[in-house]
């Protein structure tokens, strides 16, 4: 079940009117005509044959077919045929300002742009359209060839907040995150670029079909991370009193929390949560992880490539100064070796339980039925939180566990209490963390 089905279901039990994470797909062009779009730049020209638009070299400089909709984040697919030689793009997040060249003023469109490019092995990488140029650093365009010539390719586009990241014909190409480029670019149209060219007008073309986008709703979320340090959040470290980060354990860089344990010689027991400072009880929470780098030494083998998510905490003062973990609901983060079964977003209940199919569950740990996810790519996770209720857990948008009824040991539902993100001697980072109270709704 998609996050989008799963809130309009617990919409209901809240009373509310629904709150969706990810809208339904929408055809953006219609298969007949160029409504809803409008034409900027060069002199090439656009016309629909077939269900298909065919976009065709013509004087001047690079030609756009815009959307005259402004979008902010969100999932695109569509499926373009590029012609021998020629060169385009599709624009994202883009504005027009004009420009002079020979003493004329001329029209352009800048910002981020999805590279389309059949020859240089640089096709779904993120260039920057009078923006800078590649955005897409140097060491990450790797040449490849899931682009094919001469034939139909079909590409995902998905980009929310300052992640952009593409797909070719089902092969990942692109993962970017770029903060300071997405400060000026949160919101613009979508545009199909024809490349200018030296050819003789109109024998040049390049072709799409297919285009359909699907909105990320970003109503009503709140950041709960501001990407320069740790305002908003408390560490508490075992063996150690509330506040402090012993060797820097979480730290801020490049707009990510980092876990790490670089800073001792072994990890002797410094389990670590890092509390947000205001407690919840019906939400929806989500963000970005990743595990990189060693586990730490000395590091117990349960813990490789293992952090959490602990959902109705304790209060962190609460907490013993050589207590382990906080009690909670525990949406455990796991990383898998290439090649390997691991899921993620299981669930643990340090001091807790739950009700799942109408029994009381006292299970330590239950797996979720997510997918594996090896190396050090990043991770969406999502979780559904209903008070007492009910609690949902989705990866990269789909659900891979649901429960009822979270309570402590002793039966006592839990209604609400503090998020915290966990560190277990793994080195991870985390990014993205935003939250919607849904407590009014």
């Amino acid at each position: 079940m998609k996050i989008r089905h799963a809130i309009a279901l617990i919409a209901i039990t809240l009373t509310a009117t629904g709150a969706s994470a990810m809208n339904d797909w929408n055809q953006i062009f219609d298969g007949t005509t160029l409504d809803g779009w409008s034409k900027h730049g060069g002199g090439a020209t656009f016309e629909v044959i077939e269900e298909v638009i065919i976009g065709a070299n013509g004087p001047g400089h690079n030609t756009f077919l815009c959307t005259e909709k402004a979008y902010a984040d969100f999932e695109l697919e569509f499926d373009v045929m590029l012609a021998e030689g020629l060169n385009s793009g599709v624009q994202i997040r883009s504005q027009t300002r004009e420009e002079n060249k020979d003493g004329e003023p001329i029209e352009v469109i800048y910002g981020p742009q999805v590279e389309i490019d059949g020859s240089s092995g640089m096709a779904g990488y993120i260039y920057g359209e009078r923006v800078g140029g590649w955005m897409t650093a140097d060491a990450d365009r790797v040449k490849h060839e899931a682009f094919v010539k001469g034939e139909w390719n079909q590409y995902r586009v998905k980009a929310h907040g300052p992640r952009i990241q593409t797909w070719i014909n089902g092969k990942q190409i692109a993962d970017l995150y770029h903060p300071e480029k997405y400060n000026d670019h949160k919101k613009g149209f979508i545009g199909l670029q024809v490349h200018s060219s030296p050819a003789a007008p109109g024998t040049q073309k390049v072709a799409w079909k297919n285009i359909r986008i699907r909105e990320i709703d970003t109503e009503g979320y709140v950041s709960l991370f501001n990407g320069k340090n740790l305002d908003g959040w408390t560490p508490k470290v075992k063996g150690f009193e509330l506040g402090e980060n012993p060797g820097d354990i979480f730290r801020v860089e490049d707009s990510v929390i980092k876990v790490r344990y670089d800073k001792f010689d072994n990890f002797g027991d410094r389990f670590g949560h890092l509390f947000c400072n205001k407690p919840f009880s019906k939400y929806i929470f989500r963000m970005e992880y990743r595990f990189v780098g060693q586990q730490a030494p000395g590091g117990p083998g349960w813990a490789y490539r293992n952090s959490g998510i602990m959902a109705h905490g304790q209060a962190p003062e609460t907490m013993g100064k050589d207590q382990d973990f906080p009690n909670s609901i525990e949406v455990q983060l796991l990383g898998a070796d290439e090649g390997k079964v691991r899921t993620t977003a299981n669930l643990c209940t340090p001091g807790t339980q739950f009700v799942q199919d109408g029994a009381v569950i006292k299970t330590h740990c239950v797996n979720s039925k997510s997918q594996s996810y090896a190396g050090d790519q990043w991770v969406q996770i999502e979780i559904l939180v209903d008070g007492s209720k009910e609690i949902a857990h989705f990866i990269n948008g789909d659900e891979v566990m649901r429960y009822q009824q979270p309570q402590l040991d002793n039966g006592q539902l839990i209604e609400g209490g503090s998020i915290s993100l966990q560190a277990e001697s793994h080195s991870c980072e985390f990014r993205n963390i935003e939250i919607k109270d849904l407590s009014q709704q």
